[in-house]
């Protein structure tokens, strides 16, 4: 089957473990784009690092950003689809998690891309490094914890913190919200073991956000194929006409691939172009 649209995750599937797009991966989806597929990024990231990877491979179809939450359109800097976390879901979230926990509220590009934290007294050493890096920091904005719930249009909420958070995070939601709960590593020169957590209702999902962009572009999901490898991928596998699974995918997400390539590290995404779509 020739399948007309492509959706990859970036990290741990179309970047490198240093976080580039090497030169066969590069030239892969070029070379898809070139054959009449659609590509397009699924990712939790935000838009301002997305886009900049989207920019590296002439990519100009609508980005699916923060694991489903928005499609934004680059070329036309807009919103196709818009799902900001319900008031009362994250009033919610916020009274359960410990503020000790690192949380946070990633906020629409359409209000700005801002990222949101209460007071930094109160930071721990792994959210202070966080909001501090310059690659994010004209972005970080504080406010009351009390006042956190007013935030508006905020499509992800998020806990920085060492690994073993995930243990607390999952305590403290598990009964009394229904949620998603995704966590990923972020790469820092000094602390090794900082990790995001991103915590979405039900409905936000990247498999929903992308049944939306093949309807708007009159294609069966059948004739869809996605590349990821993490927790957040796993909705998307179920939906499409292939899922394939990186070498360094997740268990789970290896169970319920289609097909399985070689890691990032050996160029996984080229070679999956290479086998379904080329």
């Amino acid at each position: 089957m020739q399948y007309k649209l492509l959706a990859l995750d970036l990290d741990g599937t179309l970047l490198d473990p240093n976080e580039l797009i090497t030169p066969r991966v590069r030239t892969a989806v070029r070379q898809a784009v070139e054959s009449g597929c659609l590509v397009t990024l699924a990712t939790g990231r935000r838009l301002r690092p997305a886009r900049q990877f989207a920019h590296q491979l002439g990519l100009k179809l609508p980005l699916i950003l923060y694991s489903g939450g928005i499609i934004f359109d680059t070329q036309t800097e807009t919103a196709l689809y818009h799902r900001p976390i319900p008031r009362a879901f994250l009033q919610r979230a916020i009274e359960l998690i410990p503020t000790e926990l690192g949380l946070g509220l990633l906020q629409s590009p359409v209000q700005g891309e801002y990222i949101w934290f209460g007071p930094p007294e109160y930071d721990s050493a792994f959210q202070r490094d966080y909001a501090s890096d310059p690659i994010r920091a004209d972005l970080v904005k504080r406010c009351a914890f009390t006042d956190l719930y007013k935030v508006e249009d905020v499509l992800t909420i998020t806990s920085i913190g060492p690994a073993d958070n995930i243990i607390p995070l999952t305590q403290k939601v598990r009964g009394g919200l229904e949620c998603n709960l995704y966590g990923y590593t972020l790469r820092h020169p000094s602390l090794k073991d900082m990790h995001g957590f991103d915590l979405l209702p039900l409905t936000n999902t990247k498999a929903h956000a992308l049944r939306w962009l093949a309807a708007h572009f009159d294609i069966n999901l059948s004739q869809t194929m996605v590349v990821g490898d993490g927790s957040n991928d796993l909705e998307m596998f179920e939906v499409v006409g292939l899922g394939v699974a990186m070498g360094n995918a997740i268990a789970e997400v290896k169970a319920r691939a289609g097909a399985i390539v070689a890691s990032n590290r050996a160029d996984g995404v080229a070679e999956a172009i290479e086998r379904f779509i080329l």
